[in-house]
């Protein structure tokens, strides 16, 4: 019995099925894009080779973003991604009218009107990756959470959830520390992520979408982006609509390349490396500094009278003391926010107090950044100033 391969190069995971001549799933693979694609598939192809007769594949296709690594002299198919998708899956749904895509950095809507004998609409995401898997692994990522807690948190969410602007990784980034900043619940903010995205996806296409509608790519695992998008849906067609989530979701364009690799006469081998073929710029060597180790051992050990400032960013999280003549470091600890500016202070003061901030008399507490007026009241500040505002006072004295 022959074989047939596919393969799916996308920027984030590559992709692999091996299926027999009737087109029945007999292997399928995930490898994570680490260094760089060739290695990703190298890493596959050896595992396949374990388990299965290279020899016994008849032929292989290839689609996805870097599908150019495979060698052109192996005689592989090549097809688009797109093509490849909708011959995955109507391979096993041919009763399928549009196909929704959402990957690591990009997203796509498929209409089809009879399979693949007449011409099919595509609408794909710009350029920006806002909306895709990447852009969901960013935020969770931000607010200290898993892939894996995000869709069960996001289904809990209670209410109406906020608003928060999807399409630019930047712009949701400000909500969602806005959103932390007013104590909106960790559940609402995801679910709240879920519904912008999935306003976005349907934006791509207008009017309203033939049914039935089937969701593939790996962020269909995300039960709450599937949730948001069967409201979003809904309310563009007018009545309920559930999309589909179909069995191997996240292998589609493989078994389409595999698929539509029939009648090829493809060779199959672990990917020579390209090394030698690569030129490097090679950089000049940075000098050797000498660094002074008096302000990483920095601790105070008298009583004495200081000055608390505090800076809770949406990235990171400082703390300094400073003497009574305020040109003077007591103490300073630096940690990254990730997403929870309460915790981050907690532990900035923690640090602070290993290094004797408990001998000094705090005369007066200040605090700035995107996270000042909820850390301001939690400790009590003095004063609440904006970032600029406050650099401006501490360039001159320094």
């Amino acid at each position: 019995m022959s074989y047939l391969l596919g393969l799916d190069i996308g920027s984030v995971n590559v992709k692999l099925s091996l299926i027999e001549e009737d087109g029945k799933v007999v292997h399928l693979a995930v490898e994570k894009i680490a260094s760089n694609a060739r290695d990703a598939v190298n890493s596959l192809l050896a595992v396949l080779g374990e388990k299965f007769d290279l020899g016994r594949i008849a032929a292989a296709g290839v689609s996805g973003s870097a599908r150019d690594v495979i060698p052109k002299e192996l005689d592989w198919a090549e097809h688009s991604s797109s093509l490849a998708i909708a011959s995955g899956l109507l391979h096993r749904h041919p009763e399928a009218r549009t196909i929704i895509q959402i990957g690591g950095q990009s997203s796509l809507i498929m209409g089809l009107e009879d399979g693949l004998k007449k011409p099919w609409k595509i609408a794909t995401n710009p350029l920006c990756a806002a909306g895709t898997g990447r852009f969901l692994e960013q935020q969770a990522y931000r607010l200290g959470i898993s892939m894996e807690q995000f869709s069960g948190l996001a289904l809990q969410c209670q209410g109406a959830p906020p608003r928060i602007a999807a399409r630019c990784s930047v712009f949701a980034k400000s909500d969602l520390i806005h959103l932390q900043q007013k104590g909106v619940p960790m559940e609402a903010m995801l679910y709240g992520l879920c519904e912008s995205i999935a306003r976005m996806v349907v934006s791509l296409e207008k009017g309203t979408f033939e049914e039935p509608i089937y969701l593939v790519g790996g962020v269909a695992a995300n039960l709450g982006i599937v949730k948001a998008l069967n409201g979003a849906l809904s309310a563009r067609n007018g009545h309920e609509v559930q999309v589909i989530v179909p069995e191997n979701y996240l292998y589609m364009a493989a078994i389409g390349s595999a698929l539509l690799s029939r009648g090829k006469s493809s060779r199959v081998s672990v990917l020579p490396d390209a090394g030698e073929h690569q030129h490097y710029f090679e950089s000049p060597r940075l000098p050797s500094v000498n660094i002074q180790s008096g302000a990483a051992s920095r601790r105070i050990e008298e009583p004495c009278t200081g000055y608390l400032g505090v800076d809770v960013g949406s990235t990171s999280t400082k703390a300094v003391i400073l003497d009574e003549s305020g040109k003077k470091i007591l103490a300073k600890n630096y940690l990254m926010t990730a997403g929870r500016p309460i915790d981050a202070v907690k532990e900035v003061f923690k640090n602070l107090l290993r290094d004797g901030a408990d001998r000094v008399r705090i005369a007066g507490a200040g605090v700035t950044g995107s996270g000042r007026y909820l850390i301001g009241s939690l400790i009590g500040a003095d004063i609440v100033k904006n970032e600029i505002t406050a650099q401006t006072r501490a360039v001159p004295s320094w």
